[in-house]
């Protein structure tokens, strides 16, 4: 019993686990950050085998921000990370252009601590990373596969997400969208989370919000270097000055979204995810918890193997 408990404990280790990936080149996206209006030089460059994904505040003389949930901090309507007195802020666009396009390695240099908001895609950093190519790593990465489901809500904005076992090799995600009042129209979309349709599919789905929010974020100091044209503005008519990719546009965003906060686990994940206007806060705690649910997994394994 004892060696049968082990043997599946490692079997689920190890399931679909691949090698590790990284860049062939440096290559540089420029831009400015939607909220601070600073330009900043990211520049994405190659790194060794087990390093992960790491920010590094070259402005700063070098300190450097891992990407783990360890590192997030709470900031409205962005993911944002820091380690020590280094920040990094509006991470969530890089995050799953690499994490989709499965780059497990990463340097990325910033002259600022906001990523540009470019056109409120991740299409710019897909294309970036296209152009440098991907090389693999000998050593391999295993993914955090969901065991269980796990469901979170936040009852007081009507929101929710699970998590549930992966019925494709590899992370799936629906999104519904559904803001009464707001002049955004109710839309859903779902896919299977492949390289191939990410790029295809996602990548170029842009931020969006109302324009009573637009408008109340400015009246902040915040955002004023941002125009209708940088990003999906809703007025009562629809986009304003700007016209949509998709029709369910703002639901495939909240997909790059999702995908882009799963990454601070560090690895893949492997599951299906549906979600109900659930943001980046609900997001990184379905994360939290999936990572409990794994060490509580292991230790319930290990404590087996012990007591033979």
């Amino acid at each position: 019993m004892g060696a049968a408990a082990a043997a599946t404990a490692s079997d689920v280790a190890g399931k679909g686990a691949r090698p590790q990936q990284t860049l062939g080149r440096s290559v540089v996206v420029t831009g400015a950050g939607y909220w601070s209006g600073l330009e900043n030089r990211v520049e994405l460059r190659p790194a060794p085998a087990g390093s992960g994904v790491v920010f590094v505040r070259e402005d700063l003389g070098g300190l450097r921000v891992p990407v783990s949930l360890d590192h997030r901090v709470e900031a409205a309507s962005r993911t944002n990370l820091q380690a020590g007195s280094a920040v990094v802020e509006m991470v969530e666009h890089l995050l799953s252009a690499l994490a989709a396009l499965q780059v497990d390695c990463c340097e990325v240099g910033l002259t600022a601590a906001e990523l540009p908001g470019l056109d409120g895609s991740a299409q710019a950093y897909v294309e970036a990373i296209d152009v440098a190519g991907i090389v693999q790593h000998e050593a391999t990465v295993s993914p955090l596969c969901v065991a269980e489901p796990i469901v979170l809500e936040a009852a007081d904005i009507r929101a929710r997400i699970e998590a549930r076992p992966p019925t494709t090799a590899g992370l799936s995600v629906r999104y519904e969208l559904d803001y009464p009042g707001k002049p955004i129209p109710p839309q859903h979309y779902g896919a299977a989370v492949t390289p191939q349709h990410y790029r295809k599919e996602i990548a170029a789905a842009r931020t969006f919000l109302p324009e009573e929010d637009a408008r109340r974020l400015q009246e902040q100091g915040l955002g004023l270097a941002v125009t209708t044209a940088d990003l999906l503005v809703f007025g009562p008519a629809g986009p304003i000055d700007n016209t949509l990719h998709w029709p369910d546009e703002c639901a495939r965003h909240k997909v790059l979204d999702v995908v882009g906060d799963l990454s601070l686990a560090g690895r893949p994940v492997h599951a299906d995810i549906v979600a109900q206007r659930s943001g980046h806060r609900l997001n990184t705690a379905l994360l939290a918890a999936l990572l409990t649910a794994e060490r509580q997994q292991q230790e319930r394994a290990g404590s087996v193997v012990r007591e033979v």
